[in-house]
């Protein structure tokens, strides 16, 4: 008992880092990271064929239509980032409310999805009432626990801080336009131009922070911010689509990229070594581009 104590304070330390300080300071946020890392899917029951996939019981039938998705989920995040998995993914799904909201690292029930510690946590509304963005989530998530994963090895006990020092942008922007629009699916790339165009366009940034939030920021908020969902799910489609255009503008610079990105390197050197560019050059080139605002 006294070990697994010691391995919650440490993972909640780094947890703290990866998150944010100034939200990770919060006793509520801490709280919920503690029981995430108490919670985690790796000690609930596995599929007897497929052991990555952990269940609330109950949820037997929601982690076998998992499973059936997961081959195809993680051939299409290694295509697209560029290498295989560092490390087998464990992945949780849930049955009940509660026992999400335990698990999943924030204590909410707003996101379908997270990814906590390199494991994949799935929310019950992806079984019953948003069972069609089951597909494209597990994907979306997959794509932060292949980053994750890769950091760890490359950095060991730092890749949290590594990992945070991503930008919010690219991490979020990777995994919409990596899932075709996982996370995004809510608002139109043609709502998103039409955003861009009046101004209402994400903060572009080369270095994420330990203390900033991990949202993805706007350089001007939208001025509709009804229903409470609206400015993150923009956000997403912003960013989804600006790591689209990178990827297809010029497929051996974001190779190099991710190359860059997953050997541990700063954000702002991988995209020197990718494009021979910075990332505000790159942001005007596809605002003016066909696949910017219209």
């Amino acid at each position: 008992m006294l070990g697994r104590a010691v391995r919650i304070a440490a993972g909640v330390l780094l947890a703290l880092i990866m998150i944010g300080t100034g939200t990770a300071l919060s006793l509520p946020a801490t709280r919920h990271i503690i029981s995430g890392w108490w919670n985690l899917p790796d000690r609930l029951p596995a599929l007897s064929d497929n052991v990555a996939v952990h269940y609330e019981p109950g949820a037997e039938d929601y982690a076998r239509d998992v499973a059936e998705l997961l081959p195809a989920a993680i051939a299409r995040v290694e295509a697209a980032q560029g290498r295989p998995f560092a490390y087998p993914v464990a992945l949780g799904v849930y049955v009940t409310p509660d026992a999400y909201a335990a698990a999943n690292g924030t204590g909410s029930l707003a996101p379908v999805g997270t990814t906590f510690f390199g494991r994949v946590i799935l929310s019950p509304k992806l079984f019953w009432t948003q069972r069609r963005r089951l597909p494209a989530i597990l994907i979306h998530e997959l794509s932060h626990a292949h980053i994750q994963g890769w950091l760890s090895h490359a950095q060991g006990w730092t890749s949290a801080g590594g990992y945070a020092r991503l930008p919010n942008w690219f991490k979020e922007g990777l995994a919409v336009a990596v899932s075709g629009g996982g996370g995004a699916e809510l608002v139109s790339e043609a709502e998103a131009r039409a955003a861009i165009r009046r101004g209402e366009q994400i903060e572009i940034y080369d270095a994420g922070s330990l203390l900033s939030l991990p949202d993805v920021r706007f350089e001007r908020p939208p001025a509709r911010l009804e229903p409470s969902w609206y400015p993150v799910v923009l956000a997403y489609r912003e960013a989804g689509m600006f790591v689209s255009y990178l990827r297809e503008s010029d497929r051996p610079a974001f190779d190099r990229l991710m190359v860059a990105i997953l050997d541990g390197r700063p954000f702002a050197e991988a995209l020197t070594i990718g494009y021979h560019d910075n990332v505000q050059s790159l942001w005007q080139k596809f605002v003016e581009s066909g696949d910017g605002p219209k």
